[in-house]
């Protein structure tokens, strides 16, 4: 059988007639058609049909939903809305069909129901990078069109997985809007060398943009190796020194205390991106925070005005109402 029936190398971002799109997709995700087949049928390689695919998917052409939805705990965020003095939290509960105890993924999906539901056409969404955060991106299938804005220096990760980079350029591609990324680390060697990064061209217009926002997307790490993304990143002096001047999470990159102050100058001086002023002065902040370890964090993140809409599993909701005594 022949694989592939154009003889030139195909471009690299190739422009398709609609028809062939829709059909390409019906043949493939309906009538359960081999890329193979539909390639020889199209005049297609099979590099033209995976990114046919895949761009239908992203278009909103296609939206695959597999799984079973998590129950919502409205009684128990009404609870900690109050007591922490935020505008909403969404608890999230056992899966409605099987019963399944709430997962990061079913974290990740309420969060993107909420952001399809939440951002208006011309906003400008920030996001940070978190396991929550990718595993929204992956289940997010449509959003008004926005913006959509790097907070924080890259995490890049290997394999399949979503880096910073990634989640961006997917997400403004959800939204067709523009993509302001940020090709530079999270944290860097010195003070210095970030300030040199924050003046190139590129960067600078990132976090100006980034100082304008709509809606900021974060998550709420605890301050540990396993807890947070830049924990693995910072040099071990450092982190030992912020764990010891009272740092009990992160987020966006900065480490703050259990009274919400950042932790340690020397360690907030080498993140590239956001600052934890221009971030509590988004009118709107979403961030989601899993597992009941994080119940410290969570607390203080709130009540220093780093999330406005709290999204969590059921396991944190029930610590936070218990430290709370509520």
């Amino acid at each position: 059988m022949r694989l592939e029936v154009a003889t030139r190398t195909p471009p690299k971002h190739p422009t398709h007639d609609p028809s062939q799109v829709l059909r390409v997709a019906r043949s493939y995700y309906l009538d359960d058609e081999s890329k193979v087949a539909i390639a020889e049928r199209e005049l297609l390689s099979r590099w033209q049909v995976a990114r046919i695919l895949e761009d239908a998917r992203a278009s909103g052409l296609v939206r695959i939903s597999v799984g079973d939805p998590a129950e919502i705990d409205s009684v128990t965020g009404a609870k900690i809305t109050s007591a922490l003095g935020l505008a909403e939290t969404i608890v999230v509960g056992r899966s409605r069909k099987l019963g399944l105890e709430p997962s990061l993924d079913s974290v990740g999906e309420a969060l993107a129901r909420y952001l399809s539901a939440t951002v208006l056409e011309g906003d400008a969404v920030g996001l940070t990078w978190s396991r929550a955060i990718e595993s929204m991106a992956a289940h997010l299938d449509h959003l008004a069109p926005c913006d959509v804005v790097q907070l924080a220096g890259a995490l890049t990760l290997t394999g399949n997985r979503m880096g910073s980079v990634e989640i961006i350029r997917h997400v403004a591609r959800l939204a067709h809007g523009t993509a302001y990324p940020i090709y530079a680390p999270l944290v860097v060697e010195s003070p210095d060398i970030r300030r040199a990064l924050e003046q190139q061209a590129e960067i600078a217009a990132c976090l100006k943009r980034a100082a304008d926002l709509s809606i900021a997307v974060v998550s709420v790490g605890t301050w540990s190796e396993e807890g947070s993304s830049l924990y693995p990143l910072v040099p071990a002096k450092l982190a030992q020194q912020a764990a010891a001047a009272g740092a009990v999470g992160e987020i966006s990159g900065r480490v703050f205390t259990g009274d919400g102050a950042l932790a340690l100058a020397a360690l907030d001086d080498r993140v590239l991106g956001i600052s934890a002023e221009q971030l509590r002065a988004v009118p709107h902040i979403v961030a989601t925070s899993y597992g009941a370890h994080r119940v410290d964090a969570t607390i203080a993140a709130a009540r220093a005005g780093y999330a406005h809409t709290l999204i969590i599993d059921s396991a944190l909701a029930d610590a936070i109402t218990e430290k709370l005594g509520l």
